[in-house]
């Protein structure tokens, strides 16, 4: 059994953030979105999760299964209409 330490960084509505500068594993996001917003996490460049809202005000808690999304690289979140909460470990 794996057993990491569970951080998390909030990722502003448009802008990309590094949630993490080096290799780690995503958990999980909550994301606030307004209508149709976008977030997109990705392992350096290559987009490893992508969640399009619908056309309505919302939230949800996306909880990621097993040990979580690997990310070789620099962890980032592109956030277009929406804001986020990225947990990783």
């Amino acid at each position: 059994m794996m057993q990491t330490d569970v951080k998390s960084t909030a990722c502003a509505n448009a802008a990309t953030t590094i949630v993490f500068n080096g290799p780690a594993r995503v958990k999980g996001l909550t994301i606030s979105y307004a209508s149709g917003g976008v977030v997109a996490v990705a392992n350096n460049t290559a987009n490893v999760f992508v969640f399009t809202a619908p056309a309505a005000v919302g939230s949800i808690n996306v909880i990621i299964p097993g040990e979580g999304i690997r990310c070789e690289g620099n962890v980032t979140a592109n956030c277009t209409g929406a804001t986020a909460v990225v947990f990783y470990g």
